[in-house]
């Protein structure tokens, strides 16, 4: 008797994450009321990632494994997608992260009852390296109407992030799905694809947690995202005047936005992009727990001695 076709294909790529992917993947499996399959595309781990996630497949005949070899995230999005028999398709990623329980079930029924919306997304509570909160982020239907909208790189928004969002599938394939040009920033692209072609629902509900690391891409890669980000704007705004945006992504294709810096220079660089990350976290935490956001501060000022914030922020929590 053939296997019965899966309501929600979740996907997650992973990279050498042997100490939290099992978190992940058991926030994913511990999820009820609702029939799917895990897609996990390891993108080359060199670490202990590959035998944890193949000791759950064992045990659980719900999660699929993909192999491939480092190419990035966006290229195991792509192939885990690719794969997918869900109607729905729901992202999640390994790093910590956990989708809280009852998520998968309840936006499952947001896009059964909401015929013509292509995507959902949900409120998402941000932690740090060690699970400290740092904040609540969510996104009300009225400001993901106006962020969608948007072609500013000051006001675009899209839900409050990307592994929150659970996509029809059917829509993710009319738009053509994750585009490989967009080594950073790609779940914008697809955000916007999507907004065009139908209705995306704001869920200010908190489903979601997301663990942020200074060495995430989003910490070492923020001033190529925001460059990415121009590009997918004005590719938006070519597609939405009824071009193409096809010149664009050609452009793109021949930059290295999202590469890493290259030469002797660049442990100096990723060190510095780090100690952004470690302030930023120490940022966050700094009102509630001085002690614990001076740690952050301390490690981002030994990653580079010349981060002037974090002298300021770290000496400033002796004086309380």
């Amino acid at each position: 008797m053939p296997k019965k076709t899966p309501q929600i294909s979740v996907v997650m790529g992973v990279k050498d994450d042997e100490e939290f992917v099992g978190q992940s993947i058991e926030s994913i499996l511990s999820q009820s009321n609702v029939d799917f399959e895990f897609i996990i595309v390891n993108d080359g781990s060199s670490d202990n990632t590959s035998r944890i996630v193949a000791q759950y497949q064992y045990a659980d005949d719900r999660i699929r494994i993909v192999e491939q070899s480092h190419k990035g995230l966006t290229c195991a999005l792509i192939q885990g997608c690719k794969r997918a028999n869900g109607k729905y398709i729901a992202r999640q990623d390994a790093g910590g992260d956990i989708s809280l329980p009852g998520r998968l079930h309840a936006q499952y029924l947001m896009l059964e009852r909401n015929e013509d919306a292509v995507m959902v997304g949900s409120g998402t509570r941000f932690v740090g390296p060690e699970g400290e909160y740092l904040y609540d982020s969510v996104v009300s239907q009225e400001q993901l109407n106006r962020g969608l909208e948007s072609l500013d790189s000051k006001t675009v928004k899209g839900p409050p992030s990307h592994c929150s969002a659970m996509m029809r599938r059917s829509a993710y394939d009319e738009v053509g799905g994750y585009r490989q040009v967009f080594y950073v920033a790609q779940d914008l692209d697809l955000w916007l694809r999507l907004y065009e072609i139908g209705r995306t629902i704001a869920d200010e509900t908190i489903r979601y947690e997301s663990r942020i690391r200074p060495k995430d891409i989003s910490s070492l890669y923020r001033n190529n995202q925001m460059e990415t980000t121009k590009m997918i704007l004005e590719a938006a705004r070519r597609r939405r005047m009824g071009g193409d945006d096809l010149e664009v992504l050609n452009w793109v294709g021949g930059q290295k936005y999202g590469k890493s810096d290259s030469g002797r220079f660049k442990p100096f660089y990723e060190n510095k992009k780090e100690a952004k990350g470690l302030y930023y976290i120490g940022a966050c935490i700094n009102s509630r727990d001085s002690h614990r956001a001076r740690h952050y501060f301390r490690r981002a000022l030994k990653k580079y001695p010349l981060h002037l914030r974090s002298w300021v922020r770290y000496l400033s929590t002796f004086l309380r």
